[in-house]
């Protein structure tokens, strides 16, 4: 991320996002509810971002998505 990027991301998110982890790993059938969940999230905050369904690539990091507003932008003109 640029830095007024990341300044503005810590200005709006800098303690307000908190992180519990498990003292017990999950059960197998627990952690696969749980990867089932997190991908659904993840791929509906891309899906926002995007305003599209993100492809596989995107979703495993493959294509960079950082500069998709941009990218957007040029290809309109």
């Amino acid at each position: 991320m640029r830095h007024s990027i990341m300044r503005n991301f810590q200005k709006r998110f800098e303690g307000k996002i908190e992180v519990a982890y498990r003292e017990k790993p999950l059960e197998p059938a627990e952690q696969q509810i749980h990867n089932t969940r997190l991908l659904n999230a993840f791929t509906q905050v891309l899906s926002s971002v995007l305003k599209r369904e993100p492809t596989q690539e995107e979703l495993l990091g493959i294509v960079d998505i950082s500069n998709h507003k941009r990218n957007r932008k040029n290809k309109q003109i």
